[in-house]
């Protein structure tokens, strides 16, 4: 049994929240006075279902750092799989600031089928160098197909963006 890593694991707590703290500062308060006032799909999930699914994504993705730092024995492989992490995580805050900083569910569509290149970069990192954490991801991976990419459709349909 490998021996625990306290460096590894509190980058691997930090990052998550660090970016946490980047979303909501890049969403600002468009997500009360903006997102509250948009047409929703009937499907679409309460609020406290979103905080929890978003939630889940980020203990995922410190799951998955934690291990990529301490179990992924070849160094380039273990630069790839990080890089390709930090990008979607990054991505995914600044996805926050063109949907809901910009007030566009124009961006917000572009930018999660944007999302789904950086995606299936990691989610082949992980298959190759770490097939635990491909597991994990897939299940983000689902979400994002199933849910993600037809909601931010069905929101930008029932709330074009004025400026397009």
């Amino acid at each position: 049994m490998p021996s625990l890593d306290l460096t590894a694991l509190a980058v691997s707590v930090a990052l998550p929240v660090a970016m946490a703290l980047l979303g909501t500062i890049l969403a600002g308060s468009a997500l009360r006075e903006w997102f509250a006032q948009l047409k929703r799909p009937r499907w679409q999930l309460p609020m406290w279902a979103f905080i929890s699914v978003g939630a889940v994504g980020y203990v995922l993705d410190g799951v998955i750092f934690d291990r990529l730092l301490t179990l992924v024995q070849d160094a380039g492989g273990r630069v790839v799989a990080l890089t390709a992490l930090v990008v979607v995580m990054l991505y995914n805050e600044l996805w926050n600031y063109a949907f809901i900083g910009l007030r566009s569910t124009y961006a917000g569509l572009v930018g999660v089928l944007a999302f789904l290149a950086p995606l299936a970069v990691l989610q082949v990192a992980l298959a190759v160098y770490d097939r635990p954490s491909a597991l994990l991801l897939l299940v983000y991976v689902v979400w994002v197909l199933a849910y993600d990419v037809p909601w931010s459709y069905t929101l930008w349909r029932l709330n074009p963006d004025p400026r397009r």
